[in-house]
Parts: structure tokens; C-alpha cells; sequence
């Protein structure tokens, strides 16, 4: 992983294999009959001269072949550029941990033969010394044993397992040697209690649980928390994160409180880089063009505000046309579907519908008189004399029939005077709005800097006033708050009535009933805020208009630098994954996987022992492998063996000094023993009994004859 360091943000290497070279077979080699060291991973594959210190191929055990292409046509290993490439055929010889595909296995033997200079005809004149699976089963062994004598007529074979011989490159093995091996694969992870210098195999046990899952996790994990990048989180980008920034937390608990700690979060937090093509900045950008793109950005806002207005404008009209239907069935005498009509739009009386159609006149003669920037016309309504003969006629003057239409003409002439005093209110605040905008028009030309700052000031004036209203709504929801108080004692006086003689409800007819409204229905008051928005609206336009600074203020309010910045899009923040993905060792549980996880699995291995050989196992836990990489996996370990071990009783955990490579140096140091000639597998032995055969040895498989040799 790359870190740019004027930033300390880290970019994804997405390095490409090179071919392995075809090294030369000197005859020195040739002709010693030096031994060939194979560590067969399920990841990687190791494979060199035991003359040599370090292994001369090291690459992906996989196969790969084109769609469409002849079975020939195979490229292996490092040979594969990019692994993620769709038009790609990948195989493995592994299932899980085991060997099962051995033609596979054959196409991985000539390209290690072909790459090493082999170049004997028919065979490989060199003892092999190969790792193999955990109690690999002796059918495996068997297809194994058969392809190297068979078909490569190798002359003897060693098979150890890879923990085992990694832990002979650290330790002296001897008959008195206890251990606990932590043997963390690519796809499971092993315990492996050794005894009297030899594998308990009855003792052993595996978790489904490696590297593979947990690359696989943490590709997940990214793709669900950035779903715009899905494609670019690979699962090779993934294992890099993996491998580079993912650590073991000692407390996990206390781990993940901490990462809901925002200092914490910002101070540890790891910030990846994907790679994207960064477009112009306004930086790289003239004053013409800047100024250009301000006025195409206004131009833009204006004609949006304008459309948005206009739609608003329907649907007023649309619904204030309905009202009025409903109205105008007074006149037409139709008490019954008045009524009827009333309860379907949710009003309790005429009084009710009358001040939603007040409402609704006052703001669409505003938006009109906004869109067209006119005058507010004079209703016709105004000009026309009403008629109202009965209401100054006494009611005892007047029959049943007539007292129904007097008290019809009351509401229609209240309904007119009600829109003609909006009428009056709304042309004279928009007359007040007019004068306002000349002396701003002349004070912008006269003093440039006080009108615009008056704009700042008024654009925060409303601001705050929206702020406290979204704050006094908020109060309302508590119980408890004064503004909630406020509110319940005005309709507890309006219950009371502070009379208990029956009066007629003339709640409405009055502009302070509204007032009142509003106070027991603060929601129902955001129509009187319409005009307080569009002005900050207006407010906001002049200021992007006529002030360059305030845009870029705008911008960092919502948390961005000038324009929108393409490189934080385009940016993974690692945090609490760095913990997440390597704690799945320890508990499987947590992507569904239901078996135990390291500490549960180690304590319930111990206690298949006796106390004493408990205590000298837990004296020598020895941790080796890929994930043994992690930081602070050794004090995970020491952890959770304090937790389960006895009060005071001892233990020591220790790493490989190479996890990665060290099953490759043991098996070398190995062949270079005298156990190489005593465990060897030659081929006479193999014909004589069978290809499952197997010598043990201090760092091998324990063997199990089948069938079970009568007793």
C-alpha cells in the first residue's frame, strides 16, 4: 500500500505479477541428487533447491484458461497478469484444504519442473520433500504419491504438514517436545496439540476459517458501505487491505467503544484512495470563465425557482377552485351536499373553509404578482355591488325560508369581505416591498458594500426566525417544555370559555382567531411562512449574484471546499474494519459460520489432556501462518489464554519468526537432515505397500493403515 505523504492518505499498489524466469539446471545439481523442497499451499505455492536459502518460485497456486480457448493454452501462477478478469477460467487443486484435482496438481508439478531447468528425460531424478494437509486422508496421499512415482518417477517422497515443519524451523523437536500449534491457513485454521514430539491427531481440530473469508469479508463490507464503488473494490484490493492495515484487537469490545469516539475515529481512521480522472478545478479556470459559469449557475437558479413557482401556482389554483365549488353551494341552496362536500375536505364549518380560501387567495395573488412582476390587479368581485337585502331586516320580521337565506348571505358576505381585506393587505405589503427595493436598488449603487452586507444581515435575520420555529416545533413534541405549556393553557382557555352561558361560535371571523390557530397548531403555519422563504430565496440569489464569496461559504456549510470534491467521492475510509475482518478468527459467528472460534476451540482442545500435559502445552503455544501476521495477535492470544487458564498458572505464546515462509525453511532444513534418509518413501516401498504409505516423522501425519490391521 502507497501513502501519498503530503496528505498521509494511502493508494492501492494494485501491483501485477511478473512471469517466473526458466532458471538454468547446473550440473552440480543435477548430478547430487539434492532434494526438492515443495511447501504445496493452498495460497501460494513454494517450491526450490534445498542447497538454495531462499525458495526460487513462490507464486498463486491457481490455473487459469481462457473461455474458448484449447485446454492447452494454460497459464499458471505469476503467468496470470490479473486474476479479476472476466474472460478468465480459474482453477485450484484444492478443495477446502485437501488436494482433490490432480490433473490441476499435474499442470502446477510442470510448471515448478519446466521453471526449475528440469530437462532429464521422463523423470525427476530428486527426493521430494512436500508439505500436505492435517490428517490428509490416505486416499489423497495415495493420488499424490501415484502422480510423483508414476509420472514424474521421482525416487522417494517426504510428506510433513506445514505447521509442523515450521514449527522444527523454530524449535527443537524431540521426544520430550509439547506444543500448542495455531496453524492459520488460507482457508481454515488448525490446532494442533503436539505430545511427546508427535501430532495428537485424535486431539486435533479445524475451523472453517481463513484468509479467504476474511478477504472475502472485507470486500463485502467496502462494497456495502460504498455501493457507488462496487466494481472497483476487488477482491485482490480487498486482500491488500487486508494484508497492509487490518490488526487484532486485544479488547475487541472496548475496541469498537472506541471507534464511536469522533477524535478517536479522525485520528485513526485510514483514508484509500481510489484512482479517478480528476476533472477542470475552478482553479485551472480565467476570470471570464469563472465569471461566465456564476451567471450560467444563477441563470439556472432563477429558471428553477420560476418553475418551481409556477408549479406551486397550479396546484394552489387547482385546489382553491375546488374550495370555491364547494362555497358556491350555498348559493345554490344545496344544504345536504354542502355538508357532505364540507366533511370530505376535512372541515368542521363554512368558518373553516373560509379562511383556507382567504389563505389560499393571498398566496397566489403573491406568486402572481412575484412571476409577473406586476401590481396586484383589483378583483372584480370589488367593483360589483353586493347583495345582501335581508341581513339589516330584524329575524322576527322574517319567515323560515328567509332567515335560511339571511343566514347564507351572513357567511357569503363575510366570505367576500375576507378576500377583499386580504386583497387590501396584500396590495399594501406589496407596495411597502416595492418602495423597500428602490432605496435597496439605490443604496447598491451608491454604497456597494453596506447594501450588501444589509442583505447578509437580513438573509440571517430570517434564518434565525426559521431556526426557532423548527426549534419551537421541536419543543412542542416534548411534553415538558415551556413552549408545549404554552399551548396546552390557550386551549384550556378556549375550552373554558370563561363563561358557562352558551354563545355563538364566531371562532374565525377574526384575523386574531388565526393567531390563536396558530398557536395550537404551529404545523398548520408553515403557509405563513411561504413568503419568508421566498425572500431568502430572493435574498440568497442576489447574494450568488452579486457576491463571489458567498457561494464558497455556502459550500463549506454543507462540508465541502469550493467545488465538489471528486477526490473524497472517490475515497475509502477504513476504521472499524481494521478490527472487524481479522476478529472473524476468533468468532466465526459473525458471517454466519456456526463453530468456535480460536480461544474456545484451544480450550477445548486442552482439556482433552491430563492437567500436567495441559500445563506444558499451554507453555509452548507456538502461531504460525499468514494470518499470524496481524499485530497484536500474540497479546490476542496471551488474552484470552489468561482468561481461560487456571489462577497463576503459566503460559507462553510465541510467533514464528517467518509465518509466511518458515514452512518452506523447515522442510528445507529438513531435507538437509539425517531424518531425510530414515523418512523418505522410495519408490520400492510405495509399490510394495501402496500409494497411502506414509513414514512418520517428527514434523508428518500420523499413519493409519486401511483397512485397520486385525488386532
Amino acid at each position: 500500500m502507497e501513502e501519498i505523504k503530503s496528505h498521509g492518505i494511502f493508494s492501492f499498489k494494485d501491483e501485477k505479477t511478473q512471469p517466473d524466469p526458466v532458471f538454468e539446471y547446473p550440473s552440480n545439481i543435477a548430478n547430487s541428487g539434492i532434494p526438492l523442497v515443495i511447501d504445496n499451499g493452498v495460497y501460494k505455492c513454494r517450491a526450490g533447491w534445498a542447497s538454495l536459502e531462499q525458495p526460487q518460485l513462490v507464486f498463486k497456486n491457481i490455473t487459469a484458461k481462457q473461455k474458448g480457448k484449447k485446454e492447452l493454452d494454460v497459464q499458471v501462477g505469476n503467468e496470470i497478469n490479473n486474476v479479476e478478469v472476466v474472460k478468465w477460467i480459474l482453477r485450484t487443486q484444492f478443495d477446502r484444504n485437501l488436494v482433490t484435482l490432480y490433473d490441476v496438481q499435474e499442470q502446477i508439478y510442470d510448471y515448478i519442473f519446466a521453471h526449475l531447468g528440469i530437462n532429464t528425460e521422463g523423470c525427476v531424478n530428486h527426493p521430494i520433500v512436500m508439505t500436505e494437509a492435517l490428517c490428509n486422508p490416505g486416499y489423497c496421499r495415495q493420488q499424490m504419491s501415484e502422480l510423483l512415482f508414476e509420472c514424474y518417477h521421482v525416487p522417494s517422497v517426504v510428506y510433513g504438514v506445514d505447521a509442523l515443519f515450521s514449527l522444527y524451523n523454530n524449535q527443537k523437536i524431540t521426544d520430550l517436545t509439547h506444543s500448542l500449534i495455531v496453524g492459520c491457513g488460507y482457508q481454515n485454521t488448525s490446532l494442533i496439540p503436539v505430545v511427546n514430539g508427535r501430532v495428537s491427531s485424535a486431539n486435533c481440530r479445524r475451523i472453517n476459517m481463513g484468509g479467504a473469508q476474511l478477504d472475502a469479508f472485507m470486500q463485502r463490507l467496502l462494497q456495502l458501505k460504498y455501493p457507488g464503488h462496487m466494481a472497483a473494490i476487488t477482491l485482490s484490493r480487498a486482500e491488500e487491505l487486508v494484508r497492509d492495515h487490518c490488526y487484532m484487537a486485544e479488547d475487541y469490545i472496548s475496541e469498537l467503544e472506541a471507534w464511536t469516539d469522533n477524535d478517536y475515529y479522525e485520528n485513526n481512521v485510514t483514508k484509500i484512495q481510489l484512482p479517478y480522472n480528476a476533472a477542470v478545478t475552478g482553479s485551472q479556470l480565467t476570470a471570464e470563465q469563472l465569471k461566465e459559469r456564476r451567471e450560467q449557475q444563477i441563470r439556472r437558479l432563477k429558471e428553477s425557482n420560476a418553475k418551481r413557482r409556477l408549479e406551486k401556482l397550479q396546484m394552489e389554483e387547482e385546489k382553491l377552485r375546488e374550495l370555491i365549488s364547494v362555497q358556491e353551494l350555498l348559493d345554490d341552496e344545496d344544504d345536504e351536499a354542502f355538508n357532505r362536500a364540507l366533511s370530505s375536505l376535512r372541515y368542521d364549518t363554512a368558518e373553516s373553509l373560509q379562511v383556507e380560501i382567504t389563505k389560499l387567495t393571498m398566496s397566489i395573488q403573491r406568486m402572481k404578482a412575484k412571476i409577473k412582476g406586476i401590481d396586484l390587479p383589483v378583483d372584480e368581485e370589488a367593483k360589483k355591488p353586493a347583495v345582501y337585502d335581508l341581513i339589516d331586516i330584524p329575524d322576527d320580521q322574517l319567515t323560515p325560508d328567509q332567515m335560511s337565506i339571511k343566514k347564507r348571505q351572513r357567511m357569503l358576505k363575510n366570505a367576500r369581505e375576507g378576500r377583499l381585506r386580504a386583497q387590501a393587505v396584500q396590495r399594501e405589503r406589496q407596495q411597502k416591498e416595492m418602495e423597500e427595493e428602490k432605496k435597496l436598488e439605490q443604496r447598491r449603487i451608491k454604497d456597494f458594500n453596506g447594501w450588501l452586507q444589509l442583505i447578509r444581515d437580513k438573509r440571517k435575520k430570517l434564518l434565525d426566525i426559521r431556526n426557532a420555529k423548527k426549534q419551537r416545533k421541536a419543543d412542542l413534541a416534548k411534553r415538558r417544555t415551556y413552549a408545549s405549556q404554552q399551548r396546552m393553557r390557550k386551549i384550556t382557555q378556549l375550552v373554558s370559555g370563561g363563561s358557562k352561558k352558551k354563545k355563538e361560535d364566531t371562532f374565525g371571523q377574526n384575523d386574531a382567531d388565526w393567531e390563536v390557530y396558530k398557536e395550537i397548531h404551529p404545523e398548520n403555519a408553515d403557509s405563513d411562512s411561504e413568503a419568508e422563504e421566498d425572500k431568502l430565496e430572493e435574498l440568497e440569489t442576489l447574494l450568488k449574484e452579486h457576491d463571489p464569496e458567498f457561494q464558497k461559504e455556502m459550500d463549506q456549510t454543507m462540508g465541502q471546499t469550493g467545488e465538489f470534491d471528486i477526490a473524497e467521492y472517490y475515497r475509502l475510509h477504513l476504521a472499524v474494519e481494521k478490527i472487524r475482518v481479522p476478529e472473524l478468527l476468533f468468532q466465526p459467528s459473525m458471517i454466519g459460520i456456526e463453530q468456535a472460534g480460536i480461544a474456545e476451540t484451544m480450550d477445548f482442545v486442552l482439556k482433552k489432556f491430563d492437567a500436567e500435559t495441559q500445563n506444558k502445552l499451554a507453555q509452548n503455544v507456538f502461531i504460525t501462518g499468514g494470518n499470524a501476521m496481524f499485530s497484536h495477535f500474540k497479546q490476542r492470544l496471551e488474552h484470552e489464554l489468561l482468561a481461560m487458564r487456571p489462577f497463576q498458572s503459566p503460559f507462553n505464546v510465541s510467533i514464528a519468526k517467518n509465518p509466511i515462509l518458515d514452512a518452506w525453511y523447515g522442510a528445507r532444513k529438513f531435507s538437509l537432515s539425517p531424518l531425510l534418509t530414515t523418512s523418505s518413501i522410495t519408490r520400492a516401498e510405495y509399490e510394495e505397500k501402496g500409494g497411502e504409505y506414509l513414514k512418520e516423522h517428527c514434523a508428518s501425519n500420523r499413519y493409519f493403515p486401511t483397512p485397520a490391521p486385525n488386532k
